[in-house]
């Protein structure tokens, strides 16, 4: 574990985290451009938990990708434009618009999924099954620490100036 001493941002955890996102996102949108899957990354963050579950909130959308509300909004509004989702009030509570994938976004399905796990292939590269799944479970650990400390306190631990 890092001390105050000791702690250098170049390779630091979170910059580790960082790089690592931002080169799976560079890679699979490469990817999607040049197998001409007709989506960005904005709309693989929307149209990924849509093939997991049609018919969403974009609350729900929002709180299983960890985007802003804000963002999903413009988000959906583009998928829309695009003809790759429908919004449809919810039967019981109106205010709420459910997202369902269009038959344009059901037949990239395949394409698209083909290209991410072609990505996770190149990033687990050289790792055994076994690191494979510890390196899932120590990052579903972290996600759900940090989730319990959401307010970002620190207590009396935080490092002064």
């Amino acid at each position: 574990m890092e001390t105050l001493s000791t702690f250098n941002v170049n390779t630091s955890f979170g910059l580790l985290v960082g790089r690592t996102t931002k080169l799976m996102a560079e890679h699979l949108q490469q990817r999607f451009t040049a197998s001409d899957v007709g989506i960005t990354m904005s709309h693989w963050i929307i149209l990924a938990q849509l093939w997991h579950e049609d018919g969403l909130s974009q609350q729900e959308i929002s709180k299983r990708s960890g985007v802003a509300k804000p963002n999903v909004t413009t988000m959906v509004d583009a998928l829309e434009k695009d003809s790759f989702i429908v919004r449809i009030p919810d039967q019981i509570d109106r205010r709420i618009n459910r997202i369902f994938l269009t038959q344009k976004a059901k037949d990239i399905r395949c394409k698209a999924v083909e290209q991410a796990l072609a990505v996770y292939s190149i990033a687990f590269e050289g790792l055994t099954e076994e690191e494979r799944e510890l390196l899932m479970q120590g990052l579903k650990k972290v996600m759900t620490n940090l989730q319990a400390n959401a307010n970002g306190s620190c207590g009396n631990s935080c490092p002064t100036a």
